[in-house]
């Protein structure tokens, strides 16, 4: 118990909160704040919660008791997300994506505190790669994602058995009507459906092209046959999937690091390679 001021100290400095605040938020007085952390006093039982919510810590850090059953972290990070209002999902989702971050640091090893509002105003992406797997978590400002990826028990060497749909779907994608078509079709409606001479005037291509980039865009629009007034007409409809734009989103992490921009945290700890021969 004797250390319960010495902890309310440390955690509001790490807030950056005066003990004045402190007090105004709890309701108690400026003095009473004081002599909790020269050991003159401790707080009233039913302060505690309360001082810890004003310091966002647990009552078991006021305690000095620093381990934490993984049963109550998980509930605790899904009572935080769930007391989010779905009216405001944005928040939901910066809110997860924090959570991930302290993930993130966790993955570093070694005491890192926790800081409220420590991701404000910041910009920088950090990553961790080890021989089962590796993360990467970005706050750029132009886009924020966070990722982590587990080794399979057979290694990477899982993939292998994609090249060929991978290898299809980069060539598409170097197709530059391919790539404007893209865009377009991601940016209407969810299961758009179209012709594609419609499709073709609005990405400019051009007359002789239009049956090769319709095929090549097998990935994300599929035909189907229709009769219209008596009339057979072919239609496709767009398959919009995240995946997609989840690989759009890392490559541009692969950009960031050959440009050689800082971060805030990284380790390149992976010792083996990603792939057998």
């Amino acid at each position: 118990m004797n250390n319960i001021g010495e902890n309310i100290k440390r955690y509001r400095l790490a807030k950056g909160m005066t003990q004045e605040q402190l007090a105004n938020i709890v309701g108690v007085s400026n003095q009473a704040v004081s002599k909790w952390e020269c050991d003159g006093s401790i707080p009233d039982g039913l302060l505690f919660v309360p001082i810890s919510d004003a310091l966002g810590v647990t009552t078991d850090n006021l305690f000095g008791r620093e381990t934490a059953y993984e049963k109550d972290v998980y509930q605790g990070i899904t009572k935080l997300i769930e007391q989010i209002p779905f009216e405001t999902f944005g928040t939901k989702m910066e809110k997860a994506h924090e959570i991930c971050w302290q993930t993130q640091k966790g993955l570093f090893g070694g005491r890192h505190e926790y800081y409220p509002d420590e991701l404000k105003n910041q910009a920088y992406s950090s990553y961790v790669t080890r021989d089962v797997g590796f993360t990467s978590i970005s706050y750029r400002n132009d886009i924020s994602f966070f990722s982590l990826f587990t080794e399979p028990a057979e290694g990477f060497d899982a993939l292998k058995q994609y090249s060929e749909q991978f290898r299809e779907l980069f060539e598409s994608l170097g197709d530059e009507y391919v790539m404007k078509s893209f865009f377009i079709i991601y940016s209407k409606p969810r299961g758009y459906t179209f012709e594609k001479e419609v499709l073709a005037e609005e990405c400019g291509i051009p007359g002789d092209r239009v049956d090769d980039v319709m095929a090549k865009l097998s990935f994300i629009a599929k035909p189907k046959e229709i009769t219209i007034n008596g009339e057979k007409r072919i239609v496709y409809t767009a398959n919009q999937r995240h995946e997609l734009v989840a690989v759009f989103v890392m490559v541009t992490e692969f950009f960031y690091a050959l440009e050689n921009q800082g971060y805030r945290f990284q380790a390149d700890c992976r010792h083996k390679p990603y792939f057998t021969k």
